[in-house]
This record gives C-alpha cells, sequence and structure tokens, in this order.
C-alpha cells in the first residue's frame, strides 16, 4: 500500500467548484484508493491524502483523457507525492 498526497492548484475555477468534481468522482476512487482526505487550503488550493491500494488502476484513472480534460477545465494544477508504507514488526 502507498500513501498518496497531491497539493492542487486551482486557476480556473474554485474550491467548491472542484470539490464537487471531486465527490462526483468518488465511486471511481474508492476503486483504488481509502481514507480519502480533501482539505481546503484557499479558494484555490486544496490537499489530497489517501491510501492507494491498487497503483496500477490510480495509474489508469490518472491517464484517462477525461480525466485530463477535466483538469483542464478546473485549471488543476497537481503537485503528486507518493510513499510506499511498509510493515514493520
Amino acid at each position: 500500500m502507498a500513501n498518496f498526497m497531491a497539493v492542487v492548484k486551482l486557476n480556473k475555477s474554485t474550491f467548491e467548484e472542484w470539490k464537487q468534481g471531486m465527490d462526483e468522482d468518488a465511486e471511481m476512487t474508492q476503486m483504488f484508493m481509502r481514507d480519502v482526505m480533501i482539505g481546503k487550503v484557499d479558494d484555490y488550493t486544496a490537499i489530497v491524502c489517501a491510501d492507494v491500494f491498487d497503483p496500477e488502476l490510480q495509474q489508469q484513472y490518472m491517464s484517462d483523457p477525461a480525466l485530463q480534460e477535466m483538469a483542464e477545465m478546473y485549471g488543476a494544477e497537481h503537485s503528486l507525492y507518493l510513499a510506499k508504507l511498509v510493515a514493520t514488526s
């Protein structure tokens, strides 16, 4: 499992408009990540954190032309961070 974090800068929409789109897409994202937290930094910036349990499906989702079109519509620029979680004994 991996811990995912993204800082999302919005250039063509507000946090509330973007968040509504994220909420509408939640059923899809639940197929590859859980414990999703979305935080509002300001009216044009968000932080998304989640545990990714299917990185291949996440990559397919992030590469989907429909998602790219949505990102363009919102003017979303993503800075992505991913850390693999390692079990300790």
